[in-house]
């Protein structure tokens, strides 16, 4: 949240955000489904 200065983008801030992903990649769905890889493990006992 920005008060008397809503133009103003700090270095932080993530960028280059897809549709309907809040800020930026980074905190988007977009982000869970490029760093989580699926992997099944089977256990015997």
């Amino acid at each position: 949240m920005w008060v008397n200065m809503h133009t103003f983008l700090d270095p932080a801030v993530p960028f280059g955000g897809m549709k309907g992903s809040g800020i930026g990649r980074e905190f988007g769905s977009a982000f869970i489904d490029d760093y989580t890889e699926l992997k099944s493990v089977m256990v015997r006992y």
